[in-house]
């Protein structure tokens, strides 16, 4: 929340410019852990590679490919719109002024507005 605040305080600050999370790292660590496996038994003629499932990647079941796993965690845009609360007082609903309208967000139920949630 601390970090929402510090990027709705200042102008032209998003929620995707904040820095990621310890579960991303987490993920990103795992992935370049099991590179570092692969490259470190580059020289054998008969490699014994374990799976990428677990290891910060997941097999994509349409395309038959590995995708990494960039977070175990919902993105936090997404969970903090869920937050993220109008002060509209117009009785007709939001208008031009609607933080929410301006986000490209639907108002929720948070938002004392009057329009449709």
């Amino acid at each position: 929340m601390k970090q929402e605040r510090n990027c709705s305080a200042r102008k032209n600050r998003t929620m995707e410019n904040i820095p990621p999370t310890q579960q991303a790292l987490l993920q990103h660590t795992k992935r370049a852990v099991y590179q570092a496996g692969i490259w470190t038994t580059c020289h054998q003629a008969q490699q014994q590679t374990p799976t990428a499932e677990g290891c910060g990647w997941t097999l994509d079941a349409e395309t038959k490919s590995w995708v990494p796993v960039w977070s175990s965690q919902p993105a936090a845009a997404k969970a903090v719109s869920e937050l993220v609360k109008c002060a509209c007082k117009s009785a007709a609903g939001c208008g031009g002024r609607c933080s929410c309208k301006k986000a490209s967000w639907k108002c929720t139920e948070l938002c004392s507005c009057k329009c449709e949630k």
